[in-house]
């Protein structure tokens, strides 16, 4: 009776360590590992609502070019704060995490990750477009002459090739990820990147002050527009 009591006891912690094993996976596929919360992070999710705040973002600066085309002075602090953030948050964050979808994309399906393209290398050329413009505006901060073409030009291009890489990345590789990738995929991604607090438009952060006159800037427009 003694061995057979053992046994159970063996077979009942065994058990219990399976049940454990299967809740943490679960809790790893639902977000716990990272965030802390019970609720699902939705990688996908988190990229939308990225591309919905760098739209907002784009228009501020596009603003700011108006004014520059009008005749007027630009606010160059809110130019720069934005382009901080580009370089900060997408370009650390939000950049990487599409790339690391992209990986596992092309194991998954190689048809649907080629008619997407080169995603790192479309993030590599965003950052130098990016660079080349924080690099006008810092020359004009310092007093440098700065031809006004090279300002308006330098400025278009990265507006536009921002809103043509995100408009692509809605359009063929967001649907394209979210058919493709299982629950898994989906959650080995937010393990490996974590969660980082946007400085920008969650600023719950010791960063987020810098960016506080582009901020007020955003909520402003937000307040004004009909």
């Amino acid at each position: 009776m003694r061995i057979i009591s053992m046994c159970l006891t063996i077979l009942e912690a065994s058990q219990f360590e399976l049940m454990a094993v299967r809740l943490t996976s679960v809790n790893i596929l639902k977000g716990t590992a990272t965030n802390g919360s019970m609720e699902p992070v939705d990688v996908i999710s988190v990229i939308h609502k990225d591309h919905a705040n760098l739209a907002e973002l784009l228009n501020a600066v596009e603003r700011q070019l108006a004014a520059f085309e009008r005749g007027e002075r630009p606010d160059y602090d809110i130019i720069q704060g934005a382009l901080d953030y580009c370089l900060n948050y997408p370009g650390l964050y939000h950049h990487p995490m599409e790339d690391l979808i992209m990986r596992k994309l092309r194991v998954r399906d190689p048809v649907a990750a080629d008619a997407v393209g080169d995603l790192e290398a479309d993030h590599q050329a965003l950052n130098g477009e990016t660079r080349r413009f924080a690099a006008v505006v810092d020359d004009i901060l310092q007093e440098v002459e700065v031809p006004r073409e090279t300002f308006e030009t330098t400025a278009r291009s990265f507006i536009e090739h921002y809103r043509a890489h995100m408009e692509k990345e809605e359009k063929v590789f967001l649907p394209a990820a979210a058919k493709v990738l299982s629950v898994n995929d989906m959650a080995e991604v937010e393990v490996e990147m974590g969660r980082r607090v946007d400085p920008l438009f969650e600023h719950g952060d010791s960063d987020g002050a810098r960016f506080e006159a582009l901020r007020k800037n955003l909520m402003d427009w937000s307040r004004e527009a009909p």
